[in-house]
């Protein structure tokens, strides 16, 4: 069976205006099951560009490409894939074994989390967090995660790159292990040391250079396979529940291990008590409103976007690509991460009201008001994941200084009587339905069109959701 199928793949991209560079042109490669491909070739020669196009993270510019039979976008393609990248960063609040326990969620039929570390030589470093190893160790937690997930087809990115004498050891020996199993391997490198072991391990060698590939080795000889149901996998999945769940458990152990953003998270909220909200009941709570309001928002277009961002930056965001987990579920335990977040805000906001300024609202009042500032602020929390996928950690900060002022403007806090086209405007943006559900929720007068304002919030949170799906989906996004 051909685990990879590329044909007549072409890429370029722009360098300035009038010129655009080829780095493949008319490639043709197929990886067949039991293979041992080594694709060399010197630095910037086009060897990552072919390894994102055939996990489905760049689009060719023509030509087409099959991973086990299907789209190498699709999920399901990946169900029998372990990748190791050049550069990646996991996320340093959460450990070697719940990182591995992690990634091997996604995976339908995964090895135990401790076989695996026992493999790569980290069992006594299951309980370190990342960036207490060292860059061989960092290497093998790398390694433990292309393998937890039982892959036919390894594809390693210069696997060798800052492993010690003991870890190339224990590499090659896994290599060899993987390879008398049948497990299909792609494998890029330009590191000299490799070459010798290459030669006798290697199915194929080949060159690319000048955006075409050249073989260098090429073997007839037909390798032994002992499982040949690799095609039996594609059509299973894992419980998309069962993933959330982890994922969401992983995304909270990130949240309370970060005590900075946590204390970033009750002072922001805090600021409320030296706000000069005075002793009358009506502005008291629509201060308290207001300032709840401004909260959610910050929170959820900056603060969630740029924790995406910064796993964009990091190589996180990539890694997870090429595994089958799914954006909706991503997304899903983001936001869910995200809402702890923003109850821990209202929580607090809500308590300095009540113990500083005496704010006289019964128990079920302030859950109808918690209740309507989260549930409406979901499409704009949405709308933060997007722009986490699309632009750097630093554009974030202004990107919300921005959108704050803009949101009380479209909201219809400062009434707008002309031009007309203003006001029509103003009445289709989200911030203005999201306002109408917070005075009803607040028990203040609203147009009492609440299921018109529901409704429209639905309508935005579905078009922010297509847009982060398609944001992390994205060619550029491929670091």
């Amino acid at each position: 069976m051909n685990l990879i199928k590329v044909e007549n793949v072409t890429k370029g991209f722009q360098e300035g205006l009038f010129r655009r560079r080829m780095v493949l042109q008319n490639v043709d490669l197929t990886v067949r099951q039991g293979d041992f491909v080594v694709l060399r070739g010197a630095n910037g020669a086009g060897k990552s560009t072919l390894l994102k196009i055939i996990l489905g993270l760049q689009e060719p510019d023509s030509g087409s490409v099959k991973l086990f039979g299907t789209s190498p976008k699709s999920p399901e393609s990946k169900l029998q894939i372990g990748t190791v990248f050049q550069e990646v960063t996991p996320p340093s609040s959460l450990k070697v074994r719940e990182l591995v326990d992690l990634v091997r969620s996604y995976y339908p039929n995964a090895i135990s989390t401790q076989a695996i570390l026992e493999t790569v030589g980290l069992t006594d470093k299951q309980n370190a967090f990342p960036s207490d190893l060292a860059g061989g160790q960092k290497q093998r937690l790398y390694f433990a995660i292309a393998l937890v997930g039982n892959p036919k087809l390894l594809i390693l990115d210069e696997p060798t790159k800052n492993l010690d004498i003991e870890g190339q050891e224990a590499f090659w020996q896994q290599v060899e292990h993987c390879q008398k199993n049948g497990v299909t391997i792609l494998m890029v490198t330009h590191i000299k040391s490799d070459q010798d072991k290459l030669q006798s391990l290697a199915t194929h060698i080949i060159t690319l250079a000048d955006g075409k590939l050249t073989y260098d080795k090429q073997s007839q000889q037909k390798v032994p396979i002992k499982d040949q149901s690799v095609s039996s996998l594609v059509h299973q999945s894992t419980n998309p529940l069962k993933v959330l769940i982890h994922q969401t458990w992983a995304e909270m152990l990130q949240l309370f291990r970060s005590p900075t953003y946590l204390a970033g998270v009750f002072l922001f909220s805090g600021l409320i008590a030296v706000m000069p909200l005075g002793n009358d009941v009506e502005k008291l709570h629509n201060g308290i409103v207001l300032f709840s309001t401004i909260s959610l928002l910050i929170f959820s277009l900056e603060r969630l976007g740029k924790r995406i961002a910064i796993e964009r930056v990091e190589g996180w965001l990539k890694l997870l690509k090429v595994t089958p987990l799914r954006p909706s579920v991503y997304i899903a335990a983001k936001l869910a991460s995200n809402m702890v977040v923003l109850i821990c805000s209202l929580s607090t906001i809500f308590a300095i009201g009540i113990f500083k300024f005496g704010a006289e609202q019964s128990l079920a009042q302030w859950l109808v008001l918690g209740t309507g500032l989260l549930l409406g602020i979901i499409p704009f929390a949405i709308l933060g994941l997007a722009l986490g996928y699309v632009v750097s950690p630093k554009a974030l900060d202004p990107i919300a200084a921005l959108l704050i002022p803009l949101g009380v403007v479209s909201s219809g806090l400062i009434p707008i009587e002309n031009p007309a086209y203003i006001k029509d405007l103003i009445v289709a943006s989200p911030f203005f339905h999201y306002r109408e559900i917070i005075q009803f929720a607040a028990g203040m007068d609203y147009d009492n069109q609440l299921l018109l304002h529901v409704g429209w919030l639905i309508f935005y949170g579905v078009i922010a959701g297509v847009v982060a799906k398609f944001a992390y989906q994205r060619d550029s996004l491929a670091l």
